[in-house]
C-alpha cells in the first residue's frame, strides 16, 4: 500500500520529463519483432531508432509490447500504442505502467536529467598522479569525474546502473589493450559518449593517427612535462564544451 501511495503522489510534472539515452529495445507488434536503440524515454512513452529497416512498419494505433534494457536491471516490458512508425524510428505511447516498471523508468529518466546538469566523465590512465590531476580539473570545470586505471575498470563504471557517462578521457598509453582498441569499443557500444585523448606531448605525430582519422576524438588533453596548466586547462575546457554541446 505504501508503494502504491508513493506512485500516486508523484508530482504530475515528472510525467513530462524526457531524457536522451542509449539502450536496447525490442518492439513486438503482431508477428513482427522490431529491434532498435532507445533515443529518448519518459513516463509517457519512448522513441526508438530502428536497427533493422527491413521489417514493415505497423500502422499507427497498433498495440505493441516493448522490451527495454534500462536501469541495469535486465529487461523490463511495457505495453503501448504506436504513435508514429518510419523506416528509421518508432514512437510509442505507453499504456498505464505497472508500478515496478514506472519506478524503473522514472529513476532512469531522473538520473539522465541529473547527468546533463553536471556531466559525468571517466578518466582512464594507468599513471595515478596524472589521472588524479585530470579528474580534479574536470571536477573544477563542473563535471562529476571518476577514475579508472585500466579499460576494464572504465567499462565497469560505464555499465553500472544509471551511470549516464557523457565523456571518457583516454590515455594514449594503456594497459590490457591499446587506446585505439578501447576507443573503438566505446564508440561502438556507447556512440553518444564523447572521447578525448590524454596526450603526453604537444608535438605532431604523438597522437595515434588511426584514432584521429576515425574522428572519434573530440579533444586532445595535452599534459606536457613540465606541466603547462594553461594548455591543459584550455584543452579540458574544449572537451567539457564538446560534451555539453552533445547533451
Amino acid at each position: 500500500m505504501q508503494h502504491r501511495r508513493r506512485v500516486e503522489d508523484r508530482p504530475e510534472r515528472r510525467k513530462h520529463y524526457r531524457a536522451g539515452m542509449e539502450a536496447s529495445a525490442v518492439i513486438h507488434a503482431s508477428r513482427v519483432a522490431l529491434k532498435g536503440r532507445i533515443i529518448d524515454l519518459s513516463l509517457g512513452g519512448v522513441r526508438v531508432r530502428r536497427s533493422d529497416d527491413q521489417a514493415p512498419c505497423p500502422a499507427e494505433g497498433t498495440g505493441v509490447m516493448i522490451e527495454m534494457e534500462i536501469g541495469g536491471r535486465g529487461w523490463i516490458t511495457a505495453d503501448g500504442i504506436i504513435r508514429r512508425c518510419e523506416l528509421e524510428e518508432i514512437v510509442i505511447a505507453f499504456a498505464p505502467l505497472v508500478a515496478e516498471v514506472e519506478d524503473v523508468i522514472e529513476d532512469e529518466v531522473l538520473a539522465a536529467i541529473e547527468a546533463t546538469r553536471r556531466p559525468r566523465m571517466i578518466v582512464v590512465d594507468r599513471h595515478a598522479d596524472r589521472r588524479r590531476r585530470v579528474a580534479d580539473k574536470l571536477r573544477a570545470a563542473g563535471c562529476d569525474s571518476f577514475e579508472a586505471s585500466t579499460p576494464l575498470e572504465a567499462i565497469d563504471l560505464m555499465e553500472r546502473p544509471r551511470s549516464h557517462i557523457k565523456g571518457v578521457a583516454v590515455s594514449e598509453t594503456l594497459t590490457q589493450t591499446g587506446a585505439n582498441e578501447f576507443c573503438d569499443f566505446v564508440s561502438q557500444t556507447n556512440p553518444r559518449i564523447k572521447l578525448a585523448l590524454i596526450a603526453e606531448a604537444l608535438a605532431d605525430g604523438t597522437v595515434d593517427q588511426p584514432i584521429e582519422r576515425a574522428h572519434r576524438i573530440s579533444e586532445r588533453i595535452s599534459t606536457v612535462v613540465p606541466p603547462d596548466e594553461d594548455t591543459m586547462e584550455s584543452s579540458l575546457r574544449g572537451f567539457v564544451d564538446s560534451v555539453s554541446d552533445g547533451v
